[in-house]
């Protein structure tokens, strides 16, 4: 547990021995000069108790200073109760480091499914998909940081429309024997425009489209759309790999629009309903929109291909959980796709979460897939590297690269998951701030420090000595884990990261480390400073380079 955890725990028992309710919480102190943290229970207990905020106060200080762990507890303001921790608890705290069993585990036993990165085929992996990636990435990571059994899925289309529009526009362009990805990212917008000019490519298009779904492997348009197929995955699994990411499973499209085309018919009836020759789900039952899962042509539409999915994740896996990260512009129909899965299973449905992440801009505007000119993943990529090996003195471009990658990650990752941000280079860039290369930098510097260092730190000496500043900060790291864990979001690391790099540096910059008499419960704060950026920036997937 948590020191939060466990001062919750503390005060439960003191209300309970009180015979009062235990209504209130326990949350970290924001100055740490009043303490390290604070409980609120007097104010929603002065009703109740028919006594003053005050009153009460005073009475769960003078029992919660009696804890072993709280060495003053406090009435602050109109009824608070600052608790300040001893000594010894930062002493167990900072011996906890060789190890990770300060770390919480609120979802030890629990297999959990994380769905992330699932690509268009045919279509270049682009500015979209690296934001998806960088939140299903660090959600993954958190959970599994956070003891569950983590399995992480990706879906690729492999059967639609638009890709039997690239396959027209590879014949179109004379490559359909020998082409390459640069090709095929030709040949989807030429599909695209000649599919709406022309009623002759509409059918041919179509026919394709059959041809795919249908499996016609004898067909020669299919020898093209096998070739598409496996050069688009190879291209997928290089561009996240570049992001510092991987999947465990690979779960396709073509398989889930088989189930979920059974799954809709065996409902056909009593949720599905035919109309003008297709099956429909009318969501306007339940607040939602009217909708098609088999169109006229008999093919399952995304929203029966995504039941489909979750049939075949339940099936397969049986998770405690299944979550997915999405667009929020997709909202809408994760919401049918939901109530569909609810009526037909409701256990599954409340095993199944879908998060919804926002978009990002460059400063020119917002980014539209439809309206072309869409950034690739890797050009933001190469382009935030160039950026910052112009700033860097020493010219590795490794390091740069890994610059890069912090730098994009922290943008996307410290918001909140559905709003929208703008990469700005120079701040996402700065090694000062609210910037991923900022928390690198603080590594680093820590880092560099340690490098100094003659002799191992003396684990006794470190428990005779103060307190240092950063161990108010260190003391937060696994609630700061925990709660990103429990509410899957990732800021909240982020946020504590920074806070933890603002305390280290502001100390850093007016304490003699190296020297000083104190140097052993120093180094010791140095050196799990070290060890909570390395392993916080690594559960976002973020790298650590030890110099930059």
């Amino acid at each position: 547990m948590d020191i939060q955890q466990i001062l919750s725990l503390k005060t439960e028992q003191v209300l309970k021995k009180l015979n009062w309710p235990n209504e209130g919480s326990v949350s970290f102190v924001e100055n740490p000069e009043f303490g390290d943290l604070a409980l609120s229970h007097a104010f929603s207990l002065a009703k109740k108790l028919q006594k003053a905020p005050k009153d009460i106060a005073k009475i769960l200080a003078e029992e919660i200073e009696k804890e072993p762990e709280v060495a003053k507890a406090e009435v602050a303001g109109a009824g608070f109760v600052n608790v300040t921790l001893e000594k010894s608890f930062f002493n167990s705290f900072l011996d906890a480091f060789s190890g990770e069993s300060y770390l919480p585990k609120p979802f030890a036993g629990k297999k959990i499914l994380v769905e992330h990165s699932s690509p268009n085929l045919f279509k270049p992996f682009h500015i979209g998909h690296l934001v998806n990636n960088a939140y299903g990435e660090a959600v993954a990571r958190i959970l599994k940081k956070a003891g569950a059994d983590v399995v992480v899925i990706s879906w690729p289309s492999d059967v639609s429309p638009g890709i039997a529009k690239a396959v027209w526009g590879l014949i179109e362009m004379g490559v359909a024997d020998e082409f390459d990805i640069s090709d095929i990212e030709k040949a989807y917008p030429l599909g695209v425009k000649k599919y709406e000019e022309s009623e002759a490519v509409k059918k041919e298009v179509d026919e394709i489209t059959k041809i795919i779904y249908t499996k016609q492997t004898d067909k020669p348009q299919w020898k093209v759309y096998e070739r598409g197929r496996k050069l688009s995955l190879e291209y997928f699994q290089n561009a996240i790999a570049k992001l510092n990411s991987s999947v465990d499973v690979l779960l396709f499209e073509s398989d889930s629009e088989k189930v979920g085309k059974e799954l809709v018919l065996s409902h056909l009836g009593d949720i599905f309903e035919k109309s003008d020759g297709a099956i429909i789900f009318r969501g306007s039952k339940y607040g939602l929109y009217d909708s098609v899962f088999i169109n006229s042509a008999g093919f399952g539409t995304y929203l029966a291909k995504d039941l489909g999915l979750v049939k075949e994740k339940f099936d397969k896996y049986n998770p405690d959980l299944s979550i997915t990260i999405t667009d929020i512009e997709q909202k809408q129909h994760f919401e049918l796709v939901l109530k569909a899965v609810e009526l037909i299973d409701s256990t599954r449905a409340e095993k199944t979460k879908y998060l919804h992440h926002g978009r990002m801009s460059l400063p020119s505007g917002r980014i539209s897939s439809r309206e072309g000119g869409v950034p690739l993943a890797e050009d933001v990529l190469a382009e935030v590297a160039e950026h910052a090996l112009d700033k860097m003195q020493d010219k590795d471009k490794k390091t740069a690269e890994q610059i890069a990658l912090a730098a994009i990650k922290f943008q996307v990752l410290k918001v909140s998951m559905g709003k929208n941000m703008v990469f700005d280079f120079e701040k996402a860039l700065s090694f000062e701030g609210d910037s991923g290369p900022y928390l690198q930098y603080t590594y680093a510097r820590a880092k560099s420090l340690l490098a100094k260092a003659e002799s191992e730190v003396n684990k006794e000496e470190v428990k005779i000595q103060d307190v240092q500043d950063p161990e108010k900060e260190l003391i937060r790291f696994p609630y700061a884990l925990r709660r990103a864990s429990l509410e899957f979001a990732p800021h909240y690391l982020v946020r504590y990261l920074l806070d933890l790099s603002a305390s280290f540096n502001s100390w850093y910059a007016k304490e003699k480390v190296l020297g000083h008499e104190q140097e052993a419960r120093k180094r010791a704060v140095v050196q799990a400073t070290a060890t909570v950026l390395k392993e916080g920036l690594e559960v976002l997937g973020i790298p650590t380079p030890e110099r930059m």
